[in-house]
């Protein structure tokens, strides 16, 4: 976020944060409306806490997903966004992957951590590029910020 404050995509920053903020509650909500408790069989690592959705999946794919589009923003080269894309791509799997293979858990746990985080990833990025269009929309050409005289 260091970087994006630094070469002025202040938007972007604040909506990596808020989607990876607001994500996380949305899991906390889900948890607590769900109940459902964690696998007992044979888990490699204890946790506690309700297990669907994972929020370790939910997380990946709204925060590296959101890496991921801005990268594919940022670069210029076509092989820098695709290995990017894939990159992300990578990354959301693993982690979905490691919290089955750890036994904390099911399956269904992720699938459904990645549909939900999905969907918040895309109302994330929607508002953000509602905000940077109106925002380019009211700059004028010779610098500064329309008038709006509605």
């Amino acid at each position: 976020m260091f970087l994006m404050v630094r070469r002025k995509k202040n938007w972007e920053a604040v909506f990596l944060l808020t989607a990876a903020s607001g994500g996380a509650l949305f899991n906390l909500l889900l948890k607590w409306y769900f109940h459902r408790i964690r696998p007992s069989i044979h888990p490699l690592i204890k946790e506690t806490g309700y297990s669907f959705p994972s929020g370790h999946s939910m997380e990946a794919i709204i925060f590296y997903g959101m890496l991921g589009y801005f990268l594919c923003l940022f670069f210029e080269s076509k092989f820098l966004q695709r290995l990017s894309v894939m990159g992300a791509t990578g990354i959301i799997l693993l982690v979905g992957l490691s919290r089955i293979y750890l036994g904390v858990h099911y399956p269904s746990d992720v699938l459904a951590a990645y549909a939900a985080g999905g969907v918040w990833l895309i109302i994330c990025l929607t508002g953000l590029k509602i905000i940077v269009e109106v925002r380019q929309q009211n700059i004028r050409p010779g610098g500064g910020y329309r008038k709006n005289n509605n």
